[in-house]
């Protein structure tokens, strides 16, 4: 019996190699209990001016919803929508690309096409890349940039000093020509300039440092620094308890990241002080083939959103009782998995993963192979093009906003919290709005109303599927399997309280107000139970039954 739990460390040592190489818990129960029971002890105070949440929504003969009444739209009050991602490595990163920087410096040309291919394919506007200090600062901005003449591109910004690369990226089976604009930025430790337009010293490279090991004046000179060269300073990991709440604070941070695909893997294979959880390890079985059996590959996030870590979410949380920095999603793309033949000749576990070959036999052929786990769509696991697809942000910048002006309007409106946080491959929160009345003003997310103010909300009319999706927007309107959804009105107050739900609404399609006649700043939670996802996950259909968090708004504050 010794030697049998071998095999099951060999599978968990791979994944956390898988782990470990890709990126620099389960929501408690009681939590939900206490926020519900908050919700219905404001509904009862009378502090809310919505009808019964939990009405169907009025639908069209086709069963579509009808947006109902409220607020003007976005793009009525002169804001258009913009998608972007934060947190991306490329080429230029030492870790990234399998690590294929040679000696010479040259990043891998192959990963870098990758890199430009998958950009287009998920409709982004602006991309945030945040290379690590080595190799990005070795490099200019036009290299960095991924500039390529023979494509089209046009760089912007000065003479021999650009700060964006336009990009046309062409039309696709899944996608419309849309141009997109790529930017310079990097990943230090837990410092994440975004949107630089030149390099800085140094010091403030491979030196930059935001956690509570240095000192505050050093922390943020880093800030100043990267501000002086226009950058949007992020928070990086803000999961990790070596960054307190109150160093974001003093540092002046702009935003900081309240979910990292990279910090979510590791609370798998139990890393911060957890514990392992061998089955979910294991269940990256069925994505690895035969394609008619296996799940839609970009699902397999899935398999472990439930247990995204809280600890970024709580800090945000701890972080608004005190001022307001915006919350975002860090992808933390580096296209990097890369397996040794653990169970191969010669490898560590020689042998002992053999007894497994039965119950799991496309994990122990990757694992007695080793490689690069392709999924059964024949792509790898991180490409870049899934793992872009999965989570991103959305913004809200004006109607009229021109090209050479648009990264700049992007970090002004994450700098100011007019942005959703979204968990794409659940699908499109259609329609998503909050908003707050004040006399004749509208007040939008990171603005300030008064007490008394009315909050106007929108729940998403609809969860839509992207193009390149398999479902379709009418599965989640199946009555015998229907998708649920519930928003959460939360207030975070300055008297040291723990953020609470104040009010709870249900369904899709649903417009409310809020008197909001206590102090604090408001934000929205989306939460999904995804059925619709159900014959798209196969043998994993039991992840269609469990409640996610979908979209997360930024605050309005009121005083």
């Amino acid at each position: 019996m010794k030697n049998a739990r071998h095999p099951l460390s060999s599978l968990l040592a791979a994944a956390a190699l898988l782990v470990g190489s890709a990126g620099c818990g389960s929501s408690d129960p009681a939590k939900t209990s206490a926020a519900t029971d908050a919700a219905a002890d404001a509904a009862a105070t009378g502090d809310t001016t919505a009808a019964d949440m939990a009405v169907a929504p009025t639908v069209t003969a086709t069963g579509a919803p009808i947006l109902p009444p409220g607020a003007p739209l976005p793009t009525e009050r002169g804001w258009q929508w913009g998608r972007t991602v934060v947190h991306i490595h490329s080429a230029f990163s030492h870790d990234a690309c399998d690590g294929e920087i040679d000696e010479t410096g040259k990043a891998n040309p192959e990963c870098l096409q990758q890199f430009r291919d998958a950009l287009c394919a998920s409709t982004l506007d602006v991309a945030f890349v945040t290379d690590h200090p080595a190799h990005m600062s070795e490099y200019p901005f036009e290299k960095l940039l991924n500039y390529r003449a023979d494509l089209g591109d046009t760089l912007l910004g000065p003479a021999g000093a650009p700060r964006a690369n336009l990009i046309q990226c062409p039309a696709s089976k899944e996608v419309p020509a849309h141009p997109l604009l790529v930017t310079v930025g990097f990943e230090a430790t837990h410092f994440m300039p975004v949107g630089l337009q030149h390099h800085i010293s140094p010091s403030n490279f491979e030196g930059g440092d935001l956690s509570d090991a240095v000192t505050l004046a050093t922390a943020v000179a880093h800030v100043t620094a990267a501000k002086g060269a226009g950058a949007l300073i992020v928070n990086a990991h803000s999961e990790q308890a070596e960054v307190s709440a109150k160093r974001l604070v003093d540092a002046g941070v702009d935003a900081m990241e309240i979910y990292n695909i990279h910090a979510n893997f590791l609370t798998v294979i139990g890393g911060e002080g957890g514990k392992p959880k061998l089955g979910k390890v294991f269940e990256l079985e069925h994505f690895l083939g035969p394609k008619e059996a296996s799940p839609w590959p970009d699902l397999v996030l899935m398999v472990m959103l439930d247990m995204q870590p809280e600890a970024a979410f709580t800090k945000w949380h701890e972080v608004l009782a005190s001022k307001h920095v915006t919350a975002l999603v860090g992808n933390d793309v580096h296209r990097n998995v890369k397996l040794e033949a653990y169970c191969g000749p010669g490898g560590q576990f020689e042998g002992l993963c053999k007894p497994f070959a039965d119950k799991y036999p496309n994990l122990v052929k990757l694992l007695t192979k080793g490689g690069i786990p392709l999924m059964a769509d024949g792509d790898r696991l991180d490409s870049y093009k899934r793992m872009l697809r999965q989570i991103s942000d959305r913004v809200l910048v004006s109607a009229s906003t021109a090209t050479d002006g648009k990264v700049e309007a992007f970090q002004d409106a994450l700098r100011g919290g007019r942005n959703w946080v979204v968990f794409d491959l659940l699908g499109e929160p259609d329609h998503f709005d909050l908003v707050a009345k004040s006399g004749d003003k509208w007040i939008e997310m990171g603005g300030t109303a008064k007490l008394g103010d009315e909050l106007w909300l929108r729940t998403p009319q609809r969860a839509y599927p992207a193009a390149w999706m398999p479902w379709q927007e009418a599965d989640t309107r199946n009555p015998a399997d229907p998708v649920e959804v519930r928003t959460l009105l939360w207030r975070t107050t300055a008297d040291g309280k723990p953020a609470e739900v104040v009010q709870e609404y249900k369904g899709f399609a649903q417009a409310a107000t809020y008197k909001a006649t206590q102090a604090g700043r408001y934000h929205l939670e989306v939460r999904m139970i995804p059925r619709h996802l159900r014959p798209w996950l196969k043998a994993l259909g039991q992840y269609a039954d469990v409640e996610q968090r979908w979209v997360v708004s930024n605050p309005i504050a009121v005083q």
